[in-house]
């Protein structure tokens, strides 16, 4: 009986120990400057997203994340030269088709979806509308470890077709392994993600 209760606690150790890796994570959300899509957008939609999250550069005004890891320098932004994908960005704006909506890296304890905070972004520009200004890109990005990395974005795009302003989204999650770089698809707007230890 105590080696059963035994095993228990080192198991629960054990696993507590792995539920929150900490990972270096960078994001690059970019435009398309001149979409091409015969997809006919639902003009309906409006953002969805996690509102219980943390701000990159400003984790201590979120009541949802741990204060030891705020200490440890979780969600304080990288230094440019901890970064990557900044050249990818400049080579693709150097053809004229994209612009940067949002690039940050920090880093995070990632552990089971239930016990890590979403991450809140938001870039581009400011758009006025009748309900006042909003940004051009807002959304959140979901971190959860099982066995591998994966992410959850529910990022949302306002833009224009016609003279008609409508969101829309990037919202499939995706299992990352290793430090490759992933790039996630939309007509209008795209998203590389590299997650590694």
């Amino acid at each position: 009986m105590r080696r059963a209760v035994l095993l228990m606690i080192l198991a629960t150790m054990a696993n507590s120990a792995l539920a929150a890796g900490w990972y270096k994570v960078e994001v690059l959300v970019f435009a398309r400057n001149y979409p091409v899509s015969d997809e006919i957008w639902d003009t309906g939609l409006q953002p969805r997203y996690a509102s219980q999250s943390v701000t990159i550069g400003a984790p201590e005004q979120s009541d949802y994340v741990s204060a030891n890891a705020v200490a440890r320098g979780a969600w304080q932004p990288l230094s440019e030269e901890e970064t990557s994908l900044q050249f990818m960005m400049e080579r693709m704006a150097s053809t004229g088709d994209y612009r940067e909506l949002y690039h940050a890296g920090w880093r995070q304890p990632i552990g089971n979806k239930s016990d890590t905070t979403p991450v809140y972004l938001s870039g581009g520009r400011n758009i006025v509308t009748d309900d006042g200004a909003v940004p051009e890109l807002e959304g959140t990005l979901q971190f959860s470890e099982s066995r591998f990395v994966h992410v959850s974005p529910r990022l949302w795009l306002n833009t224009e077709s016609n003279g008609e302003r409508f969101y829309v989204d990037i919202s499939q999650g995706r299992r990352l392994t290793g430090s490759d770089v992933y790039y996630f698809d939309h007509p209008m707007f795209g998203m590389l993600v590299r997650v590694a230890q």
